[in-house]
């Protein structure tokens, strides 16, 4: 049996009737998610939404299914959608594939740096623990002029070798993968965060409630 996101987490990421989003640059406000504001994924592109370095959170030798994750680690929704993707590992990790990506939205100026600092735990193998982190802490770091040593903390309280993680968060190897992701959610021509794409179809969730992403999981996996 499916288990469901408890009632208190859905309804913390309720939206007005529709998915809430920090929009990208061109938009002027967040925004409501609806069936015209999706960005239509061709065939062609669909090697930019899974590149073959993507991170992956579950990757099963076989998957039937693959859905991406574009997010901003700044961006207030995002951190709300963060329980629904745990819980669709926990659920269907044996059966989809899940990448995270980075979107780091212009208006959001420390989201670049929290994007490396998740890119450099995952360099560890934290990259959820970091992304929680740096989640549930948003309202701190967020607020920084120059957020480096607070991350590096994290790394520490995470158990994390913070001179391996400094190096790694300033390194251009991890700056060239955040500025990658970047340029491929601009390049899809992404609305804004979070971005769900399940087999190359941008997910248009009427609600945050887990069912809702639930069903075309579900219906992926059916066909």
């Amino acid at each position: 049996m499916r288990r469901t996101v408890p009632s208190l987490v859905i309804a913390s990421v309720l939206a007005l009737g529709g998915v809430a989003s920090c929009a990208a640059p061109e938009s002027a406000h967040e925004t409501t998610a609806t069936a015209s504001a999706a960005p239509s994924i061709s065939a062609e592109q669909l090697d930019i939404v899974v590149p073959a370095d993507a991170r992956a959170i579950t990757n099963p030798a076989d998957p039937q299914a693959t859905l991406v994750l574009f997010t901003d680690y700044e961006c207030p929704y995002c951190a709300k959608m963060d329980p629904l993707i745990q819980q669709a590992k926990e659920d269907y990790g044996d059966q989809v594939r899940i990448l995270i990506r980075n979107y780091p939205l212009a208006k959001h100026v420390n989201a670049e740096a929290a994007a490396q600092a998740v890119e450099a735990a995952a360099e560890q193998g934290a990259l959820e623990e970091m992304a929680a982190t740096v989640f549930e802490h948003q309202a701190d770091w967020a607020a920084e002029i120059d957020p480096d040593d607070t991350f590096a903390q994290y790394a520490q309280d995470l158990g994390l070798a913070v001179e391996k993680f400094r190096a790694d968060y300033s390194s251009e190897a991890i700056k060239n993968r955040v500025a990658k992701d970047l340029q491929d959610a601009k390049a899809l021509q992404l609305k804004g965060t979070p971005t769900l794409i399940l087999d190359g179809q941008v997910l248009q969730l009427e609600s945050v409630d887990y069912a809702e992403l639930q069903e075309p999981l579900d219906n992926a996996l059916a066909n």
